[in-house]
């Protein structure tokens, strides 16, 4: 018997999408600066600290982290 994902066909990436178009690009620096203050306890209020490091399919074809960012010479991956 098949299992479900396999007679469905599953887009595993629709969910993400919303979540990197405001957490991921350029448009939105403020929210991303807001999710990082809430994730982190800081408060940081300078947007243009951030510099947006996210991989698109570089080394693995089908996996990259959904959004990277760098701010005060930290490193942040969110999935």
């Amino acid at each position: 018997m098949a299992s479900t994902n396999e007679t469905v066909g599953i887009n595993r990436t629709y969910k993400d999408r919303l979540f990197r178009l405001r957490f991921g690009s350029e448009e939105y620096k403020e929210d991303m600066l807001s999710l990082y203050n809430a994730l982190n306890g800081t408060e940081y209020n300078n947007t243009e600290d951030i510099r947006i490091t996210t991989l698109d399919d570089v080394i693995y074809m089908k996996m990259k982290n959904d959004i990277s960012i760098l701010l005060d010479s930290n490193m942040v991956l969110w999935k």
